[in-house]
């Protein structure tokens, strides 16, 4: 009868943990935009569905979809999601979106709201809302300290919020085709010295 060596096998069991703890630490970290440049881009929920976790890049672009599919949450490990020229009004408060979302863009939509799921959204650095009908950025914004680039052109905005003041990380926030009055305009960028903010020609209203 052949004794198995017990230190051996206590050996290969600690080798299986290091190995599979350094698997999770793998598939569950932030990629760099370069590294997200290599990603496969997944066209639909069905396909992605097959591996969830090798889905970083999800593109549901003009699918004439009318809200955001609850199955986003399966996809531990994306960080784009491209969300654009559908057809969406308001996004679910039940929808829980994975932590590691880096960019969101839902441009050309119906949003008359700033979605509030967003601001649970710790590294998120773009957030893309042109052309939608939204009437406000609240004061939860201050939950976003990672974004970097905030695309609200053309939407129904009259007022921005004091608190954008607080994301020290943004460099861009484009405001463009939003007609502000010129005191407003100043008002932004006294809150903003440090970022690029894009206007359209004031109008000649006052607030």
């Amino acid at each position: 009868m052949i004794r198995k060596n017990p230190r051996k096998s206590y050996l290969r069991i600690k080798i299986f943990i290091l190995l599979l703890t350094i698997n999770i630490s793998i598939s569950s970290q932030l990629l760099s935009e370069k590294s997200l440049d290599t990603c496969k881009v997944f066209k639909n929920i069905e396909s992605a569905k097959q591996n969830p976790k090798a889905v970083y890049i999800l593109d549901l672009s003009k699918r004439k979809l009318s809200s955001i599919p609850k199955e986003i949450v399966l996809f531990e490990n994306l960080q784009v999601l491209k969300l654009s020229k559908n057809k969406i009004s308001e996004i679910d408060s039940s929808i829980s979106f994975p932590l590691l979302i880096q960019e969101i863009n839902l441009s050309k939509n119906k949003l008359e709201l700033f979605p509030t799921n967003f601001f649970k959204l710790k590294n998120l650095k773009r957030l893309i809302l042109n052309q939608n009908i939204i009437i406000n950025i609240p004061d939860e914004i201050i939950e976003l300290q990672n974004l970097v680039y905030l695309d609200m052109w053309s939407n129904n905005l009259s007022k921005v919020t004091n608190n954008i003041k607080f994301l020290t990380k943004l460099e861009t926030l484009d405001l463009r085709v939003i007609m502000f009055s010129n005191k407003e305009k100043d008002r932004i960028t006294s809150l903003l010295p440090n970022t690029k903010v894009h206007f359209s020609n004031s109008c000649n209203c006052g607030y």
